[in-house]
C-alpha cells in the first residue's frame, strides 16, 4: 500500500511541478502551496517522521535528506569543479539548513577533501 502511495504522491508534485507558477497571481499562490502539500503528503507516504517535514515548504529535514543533499553537493562539485556559482548556491543551501538543523550544519565540511587548496 506504501508503494501505491508514494507512486500517487510523486507523480501528484511532478503535475503540479509542470505547470508554471507566480508568486504575484492568486493563481500562483494556491500552485505553489498545493505544491508544498504534495511534498508533505510524499514525505509521509516515504514515512518520514512529522517532526523531520517542514510545514510551510513540505520538504523533508530527515538526516537522510541531509546527507543525500550534501552528497549531492559533493557529487557536483566534483564533476564539474569550483566556481562562484556553487560558492554562492552553496553558501544558500547551507544557510537553508543551518536555520531548520543546526545540528546537522556545525562542525561539517562539505567541501573536506574537494578543494586541493594546499598541496603540499
Amino acid at each position: 500500500m506504501r508503494d501505491k502511495a508514494t507512486t500517487e504522491a510523486r507523480l501528484r508534485l511532478i503535475r503540479l511541478a509542470r505547470q508554471r507558477d507566480t508568486l504575484r497571481t492568486v493563481e500562483g499562490i494556491e500552485q505553489r502551496t498545493s505544491m508544498n502539500d504534495a511534498r508533505i503528503a510524499l514525505c509521509i507516504a516515504l514515512g518520514r517522521d512529522l517532526d523531520d517535514i517542514d510545514a510551510t515548504s513540505g520538504h523533508s529535514l530527515s538526516r537522510e535528506s541531509y546527507e543525500s543533499v550534501r552528497e549531492s553537493w559533493r557529487y557536483t562539485i566534483q564533476m564539474h569543479g569550483w566556481n562562484d556559482w556553487f560558492e554562492r548556491n552553496l553558501t544558500e543551501a547551507l544557510a537553508w539548513w543551518r536555520e531548520r538543523r543546526p545540528a546537522f550544519v556545525d562542525g561539517d565540511d562539505w567541501l573536506a577533501g574537494l578543494l586541493n587548496e594546499d598541496s603540499s
